[in-house]
């Protein structure tokens, strides 16, 4: 719309001469540029040229940006806040004797992008690889694995041997597939696979 009243405008000025002649009569296009310049000029706005119109779309769209930019931060830091929290919480209810979380304490695990998804007791590089697909294994009835992930779907994979079910994890932000187990989370198990490379200790960055 701003494109078609700038050239009514350009019409508008171009015909200038002929609409001050009384005497040259106005044909449908010039009438129509003269009342449509009129209707403006008691309106009192005033019509955007392109370029004015090119610089409010890009101020808009950085605002957008920055906006997105602030929240995504916020939620960052209200995460990692959390994450925080829950691990000071664990720590004071473990004591030595049941636990050697005292002496290495809680690892906060990342999504890789950036979303808090996991707290173990271990570091990721101390757990064992699984073969079949080089996930890291954690053995839920040794370990501390408290899971903050959204339980997704359930996939049957080919195995040697048979048919092996899936029940998925993913993350809350981006929807990462995250980690798996043989039960549904709801469930005791033995074993969480954590999807190779999938999280970090490193908010927003791969491993």
């Amino acid at each position: 719309m701003t494109v078609r009243r700038h050239s009514v405008l350009d019409e508008i000025d171009k015909g200038m001469d002929d609409l001050d002649d009384p005497v040259k009569p106005l044909n449908e296009r010039q009438k129509l540029s003269k009342e449509v310049k009129e209707m403006l000029e008691r309106s009192g706005k005033k019509i955007k040229t392109l370029k004015e119109h090119k610089e409010e779309v890009k101020k808009k769209k950085e605002s957008q940006i920055s906006d997105a930019v602030n929240r995504r931060e916020a939620e960052e830091r209200r995460d990692r806040a959390q994450a925080e929290r829950v691990v000071k919480k664990w720590e004071k209810n473990y004591t030595s004797e049941e636990s050697d979380i005292k002496e290495e304490g809680l690892n906060v695990c990342y999504c890789i992008c950036g979303q808090y998804s996991m707290i173990l007791d271990v570091s990721l590089d101390k757990l064992p690889k699984r073969k079949s697909d080089g996930s890291l294994v954690v053995n839920e009835k040794k370990r501390v694995c408290k899971r903050n992930m959204v339980e997704g779907q359930t996939k049957l994979i080919r195995r040697k041997g048979g048919l092996e079910r899936q029940y998925r994890f993913s993350c809350k932000q981006c929807g990462l597939f995250l980690c798996y187990r043989s039960v549904p989370g709801s469930q005791s198990g033995k074993y969480t696979y954590v999807v190779k490379g999938a999280l970090t200790h490193n908010p927003g960055e791969a491993e």
